[in-house]
């Protein structure tokens, strides 16, 4: 690390001339390990998060929207996955939903189940157990990943700070299934650096369970190995460097490609889960001319509060994949990356408003933001983020509960 990283990292204090430097910072024989750091920096936002929507639900039209906690805890898509986790796809419940409810990855609510089993434990506090855990999981990983791209601690605790309040952030306090894809994703792409392929293989073929994202792991699975076998073959290795990526390779889309294959079976058509997606929640892939199109109707009409703060959101989050590109970081983090804004941009305008969530698993786009940031002192970086985490926080429960835009 060079002696410039070094001074960033560093909590010592800094001598100036004429008056002691006094940089505060916790003793050094307190201080927690950098992962363990970034886990409770997670839960510190998550907390303030949820002590703000707690308020807001208290006060004025939030007020009258008799909206509780709670309900706003478990509503939206986690009415799927609670129906899901204590019914699984059965006949009665897919008549009662249309089908709709194979639209709905069966990861998490395996997940939420299997937590449930715990005496004492509902359905309901398990889906939140399970988000709050897999964000905790999440944000280590994304630490641990972060230090072995940049080698710097302090960058890499501040992408966990930015991730954790991005706009789309409330996913990460409701039952929804982020937090958990999240955390999947961020330990397969720590495996795919440290070169452990059937660990990278397997974390990416459970992420495939949990949301169609999952392609994008498949896809830096798919340029990682890829890279590997071509190094392989000019270096003649042996066979034994070959087969294990060969083997994650072969891993990393049976989830995905499992359950799709289910929804075909179950609904007797190839395209199933597409066909759901499409009929019953109108999303489709639009190359993004529907959202290019509400973009430019946001700024050439007479845009909606709710409307302007969604777009300002997509048109960030496409600014930061393009920052995002001049990392110096291997190239299936990129692949990874792009993929999933491209994903979360094409898909129709129809749920315009979730387009942020989408955005969310996308962590890699907290890296130039972060190094933006590391130069700052703690005392500057720490309002900053309760600030973040309060905006994203109001736009969230504003579009929910006041515009009924989010789901």
């Amino acid at each position: 690390m060079s002696s410039a990283s070094s001074r960033l990292t560093s909590d010592t204090d800094v001598a100036v001339p004429g008056r002691p430097a006094r940089r505060w910072s916790l003793p050094r024989s307190v201080r927690l390990p950098l992962p363990a750091t970034a886990a409770v920096v997670y839960l510190g936002i998550r907390v303030l998060q949820l002590i703000v929507v707690a308020f807001l639900l208290r006060h004025g039209a939030y007020q009258r929207a008799h909206v509780s906690l709670e309900q706003w805890i478990i509503g939206g898509d986690g009415a799927f996955y609670r129906a899901i986790a204590a019914h699984g796809y059965d006949h009665e419940l897919i008549q009662l939903t249309n089908s709709s409810v194979f639209a709905s990855f069966p990861g998490y609510p395996a997940a939420i189940d299997a937590l449930a089993w715990l005496p004492g434990i509902s359905i309901t506090s398990a889906g939140f157990a399970v988000t709050i855990l897999a964000g905790l999981a999440a944000a280590w990983g994304l630490a641990t990943l972060g230090l072995k791209l940049t080698a710097d601690s302090r960058i890499s605790l501040i992408m966990v700070a930015i991730w954790a309040v991005a706009p789309g952030c409330i996913a990460l306090s409701r039952v929804h299934s982020e937090a958990l894809f999240c955390a999947l994703a961020v330990w397969a792409l720590v495996a795919l650096v440290d070169r452990r392929w059937l660990t990278a293989g397997i974390l990416v073929m459970l992420a495939g369970t949990v949301r169609s994202t999952g392609l994008a792991l498949v896809a830096a699975v798919v340029v990682a190995v890829a890279l590997a076998l071509i190094q392989a073959a000019r270096t003649r290795q042996r066979i034994g460097a070959w087969w294990r990526p060969v083997a994650a390779l072969l891993l990393a889309p049976l989830g995905l490609l499992g359950y799709w294959g289910y929804v075909a079976w179950v609904t007797h058509r190839p395209d199933g889960w597409f066909w759901i997606e499409q009929h019953r929640f109108h999303a489709s892939f639009d190359w993004g001319t529907g959202t290019i199109r509400v973009i430019s109707d946001t700024f050439l009409d007479r845009p909606s509060v709710a409307g302007l703060l969604v777009v300002l959101a997509i048109l960030g989050a496409v600014a930061l994949t393009a920052w995002s590109l001049t990392e110096r970081i291997p190239v299936y983090a990129h692949v990874y990356t792009v993929v999933v804004a491209v994903m979360a941009f094409t898909i129709s305008a129809n749920w315009l408003s979730e387009k942020p969530r989408y955005f969310l698993p996308a962590v890699l786009l907290a890296l130039p933001v972060a190094r933006l940031l590391a130069p700052l002192r703690t005392s500057v970086l720490v309002p900053l983020i309760v600030v973040f985490t309060l905006a994203s926080t109001w736009i969230g429960v504003y579009l929910l509960v006041i515009a009924g835009w989010a789901s």
